[in-house]
């Protein structure tokens, strides 16, 4: 299923945040999104229902967050299958150029598999950077397929949510391991060498992922 980018210009709804997630509504758009790729759902019933879950908390956080990502596509009729357009600063190098470019964001695909639930999953096995190509990370390799490693391993039932946030950390370098002689290795040993000679320019941004509230104002007297 394929839902076009509504959210941008949405006012935040209320609620407790990331931890509040079930409680966010998430408007018609979205709602018959969510229907429309659950009706196609297979798996046992427990299964189906994980991944609506994980689904729904997927499009809420869309919608608490319309400015930082949009859920683009949604499959949940084997794994739990997902587009995801994530806004963030984003550094590549063009095929052929040495020269580091700074872009507006990313298109990921997200891949949950039934195993997940169960036992600890490789780092690496979730993500994958389907745009733009030539991601100058360590944690992306410098060939295809461009698959993001959030860490050595990921613990069993881990929320798509928590992928989503460690996806930000790691493509702004919030979050980043840069030790080429480390247990957990690189992807891209260059990237790595690249980034520890070049300190200043890390993280690409401050900013969290999610904006925090503006205080409310005072009443006047």
């Amino acid at each position: 299923m394929n839902l076009k980018d509504v959210g941008r210009g949405e006012p935040r709804p209320p609620g407790n945040g990331l931890s509040g997630l079930e409680g966010v509504p998430l408007g018609f758009n979205r709602e018959r999104f969510l229907e429309a790729a659950a009706a196609g759902s297979g798996g046992s019933p427990a299964w189906r229902h994980r991944k609506r879950a994980e689904a729904r908390e997927l499009l809420a956080l869309s919608r608490l967050a319309p400015k930082r990502m949009n859920v683009e596509q949604l499959d949940l009729s084997e794994s739990l299958r997902a587009v995801i357009h994530l806004r963030a600063p984003v550094p590549a190098r063009r095929l052929g150029r040495d020269e580091l470019v700074i872009l507006p964001g990313a298109l990921l695909g997200l891949r949950y598999r039934q195993q997940a639930l169960l036992t600890p999953q490789p780092g690496a096995s979730f993500i994958q950077i389907l745009e733009p190509q030539g991601v100058f990370l360590a944690q992306v390799p410098a060939n295809p397929p461009y698959s993001l490693c959030l860490a050595p391993t990921l613990p069993p039932g881990i929320p798509c949510k928590e992928l989503i946030l460690l996806s930000y950390a790691a493509l702004t370098l919030q979050v980043f391991q840069l030790d080429v002689a480390h247990a957990a290795g690189v992807f891209h040993p260059a990237a790595a060498l690249w980034w520890q000679e070049n300190p200043g320019r890390i993280p690409l941004t401050h900013e969290p992922f999610l904006e925090p509230r503006p205080a409310p104002r005072e009443a006047q007297p």
